[in-house]
């Protein structure tokens, strides 16, 4: 297995060893609606260009999607 460093490219604030807001990690849905999140979360190109996509990342946004589409039933796990 590769070392981390090799495959991931850490956010710039943890590269330089600078501090950031932990809140951003938090954003509620309101922040967004109403425009008070930070940019990163209202411009959706930069906020899917941050967003590391695990496999239950996608099997959430997909449960979403389908239950937004009327589906309320979700796919067994494979």
């Amino acid at each position: 297995m590769e070392p981390r460093y090799k495959i991931v490219t850490l956010r710039k604030e943890v590269r330089e060893g600078r501090l950031f807001n932990q809140d951003e990690f938090a954003i509620h849905p309101e922040q967004v609606i109403g425009r008070t999140a930070p940019e990163d979360y209202r411009d959706p190109r930069q906020f899917f260009a941050r967003i590391c996509f695990t496999r239950a990342l996608r099997e959430h946004a997909g449960m979403v999607l389908r239950r937004l589409s009327g589906q309320t039933a979700n796919p067994r796990p494979s």
